[in-house]
């Protein structure tokens, strides 16, 4: 994966609703880009990383508000999406693939447009621990890595 787990954790920790979306699409991403390397194997991580992205697709779906009616075209546009993945699961045919990273580079880029017009940016998880880096320099003039982190983690009960 082209971010690693612990960043991914960080980033959804501050995340609005949102940027939470944009960062599903990023993670779908990486799954499928991660299959592709496993594609003329027999290896397990080839439907491994085809089904962690469907599993973060019906996520997205299962959380769409069909109060709107753009989720209702965006649930369609995740059913297809799903049925190329499972077809692409099943047939190994690149092009099932190639189609669904346009459609989530595209939602992606659309997503990524709008998020500044968001009116509420704040994060959807309260009371989460707060990280801050850096580089100081010791006596000796070496150089370290400083990392912060506040007592305070996790859900106020």
């Amino acid at each position: 994966m082209s971010i690693s787990k612990e960043e991914y954790v960080s980033r959804i920790a501050s995340a609005s609703p949102l940027r939470l979306v944009i960062i599903n699409y990023e993670i779908i991403l990486d799954y499928l880009e991660e299959s592709k390397k496993y594609i003329d194997t027999t290896d397990i991580k080839f439907d491994f990383n085809i089904r962690k992205a469907r599993q973060f697709l019906a996520e997205l779906r299962s959380s769409l508000n069909k109060k709107y009616e753009i989720s209702l075209y965006l649930l369609s546009l995740y059913n297809y999406i799903d049925k190329q993945l499972a077809m692409f699961l099943f047939n190994k045919n690149i092009t099932y693939l190639e189609e669904v990273i346009n459609i989530l580079n595209n939602l992606l880029e659309g997503f990524n447009g709008i998020e500044d017009f968001e009116e509420d940016k704040s994060p959807i998880m309260e009371n989460t621990q707060s990280i801050y880096a850096g580089l100081t320099y010791d006596k000796n003039g070496k150089l370290e890595e400083f990392v912060y982190t506040s007592k305070n983690r996790g859900f106020k009960a």
